[in-house]
């Protein structure tokens, strides 16, 4: 949907209060002199000034003008619910992703977990017993597993979100998960929020879908401003909410299930299909598995449809490719997409994951996998700011195993510079369409606690230190 001239003008006088144009109490121009300023209509001063202040950009004072909110800068920390009419995953992130991905280096930067906390051995005798079974050299069934799907009904409505194993649908990883959701209920050109940062990967399906996007930002000891929520939802009118509650890579944020509730009922009443990326809301560091945001959504037949996506990815085995849709009132649309991409999905696989699955304690498994990363992520947070005399800013995770990091420099020069060293991150630059993320990266802690990973690590922090302690490089 195209913007009309007051949203443009709205957007316009945006970027020159953030940009500095304009200081906090200091008054803009009226409504008259903007009329001019732009050659608009005086209605559509009024309503984007209608919008700005809705936003909070701006203030009335009586029989004065409109004036420029104080403390302005706190507002606009972060990327400030840019809207994108068109996504462009562009070379550039291929090409920091194989510098990322370089088997020669030690890998910070990709969220991929090390082979050390994963059940390799006990994945091999289940794959050996899975190869026993007559059926598996068939296609299986269209809709997945189902034994493997009735498994993954149970522990999906143990979190929360009461399904059955009609509401699977088996995929290739929760990237496709994802991408079939998106596709069953969008169009080219229709809108969708999410969040910033996000995980880099959807880009590439949002870019593929040519779909339009509205960066929402997590704000600090909230996660998402409800209001600020339902005044994008008002004036872009999206079609999807695409969020990360559970853990959100790359900060490991975890929203308050007040927060979800409040999230769920907006996109309930607005008509807004809900796509949540749970992939790592099995790796939690509380006392219980947060539940995931779909299940506060309505479960009224009429209306719009939520839809849970997961994988094995990042506790069994990246390599395995199984991921999975739930959805109560989606499920038939993603299956048909399904279908016309494949005829089956991958039944050897399945098979040997549900053999694994009937012999091996999964929970025991996770336990020790979340107590192994809440440790890491603890050792990790102290040695980055211990050695880099607290000039590294570190957003400390609820869950997953990732770390957030701020620093005064570059994120893609951090990468360069990084490699000197023998090791790779990942720049911010890659978890959001705006340019505020570029003096972020993240760093990926599952790769372990060795003696040479922790000298690495530490001699990668010490590059922060102020001129003084140590020579700075970057």
């Amino acid at each position: 949907m195209k913007e009309t001239k007051y949203e443009q003008l709205a957007e316009d006088l945006i970027k020159d209060i953030r940009l500095g144009h304009y200081a906090e109490n200091e008054k803009i121009p009226s409504l008259r002199e903007i009329q001019l300023l732009k050659s608009c209509s005086l209605s559509t001063a009024k309503e984007a000034y209608r919008i700005l202040e809705e936003e909070g950009y701006i203030y009335v004072q009586n029989k004065s003008g409109f004036y420029v909110q104080p403390q302005i800068n706190s507002l606009i920390l972060g990327p400030q619910n840019e809207f994108y009419e068109s996504v462009e995953a562009d070379d550039r992130i291929q090409q920091i992703m194989r510098t990322v991905m370089d088997p020669k280096l030690i890998s910070f930067g990709a969220a991929i977990p090390s082979d050390h906390y994963l059940p390799l051995k006990e994945l091999d005798t289940a794959f050996k017993k899975a190869f026993q079974h007559k059926e598996i050299y068939r296609y299986g069934d269209l809709q997945g597993y189902p034994y493997l799907r009735e498994w993954i009904s149970k522990r999906t409505s143990i979190s929360g979100y009461r399904v059955n194993a009609g509401h699977v649908q088996i995929t290739t990883g929760c990237t496709e998960a994802i991408t079939y959701s998106l596709f069953s209920v969008t169009s080219p050109g229709d809108t969708v929020i999410v969040p910033s940062p996000i995980y880099v990967g959807l880009f590439q399906i949002l870019e593929t879908l040519k779909l339009k996007v509205v960066e929402i930002p997590y704000r600090e000891n909230e996660g998402v401003n409800l209001s600020e929520f339902e005044k994008l939802i008002k004036r872009h009118k999206p079609k999807v909410f695409l969020f990360a509650a559970n853990f959100n890579n790359p900060n490991g944020i975890l929203l308050k299930d007040e927060t979800k509730q409040s999230l769920a009922n907006l996109c309930y009443v607005y008509g807004i299909h809900l796509i949540e990326d749970d992939i790592y809301g099995d790796i939690y560091f509380g006392k219980t598995r947060p539940r995931p945001l779909v299940s506060f959504f309505s479960e009224e037949k009429e209306g719009p449809k939520a839809f849970l996506c997961a994988s094995f990815s990042k506790t069994l085995s990246p390599g395995l490719r199984i991921g999975w849709v739930t959805s109560k009132k989606g499920i038939q649309s993603v299956s048909k997409i399904a279908r016309a991409f494949k005829i089956s999905e991958n039944h050897p696989t399945q098979i040997g994951i549900m053999e694994f699955l009937k012999k091996q304690n999964y929970e025991k498994h996770l336990k020790k996998l979340r107590l192994e990363y809440k440790s890491l992520s603890q050792e990790y947070f102290n040695l980055l700011v211990t050695h880099s005399d607290g000039q590294l800013r570190i957003t400390q995770p609820d869950g997953g195993f990732v770390l957030w990091i701020e620093s005064s420099l570059d994120g893609d020069k951090v990468l360069m510079e990084a490699k000197k060293i023998g090791l790779t991150i990942a720049p911010g630059s890659l978890f959001g369409l705006s340019k505020h993320w570029n003096r972020y990266f993240r760093l990926n802690v599952s790769v372990g606690r060795s003696p040479k990973i922790l000298e690495k690590l530490s001699l990668f922090a010490k590059r922060f230190q102020k001129n003084g302690k140590r020579k700075q490089t970057f």
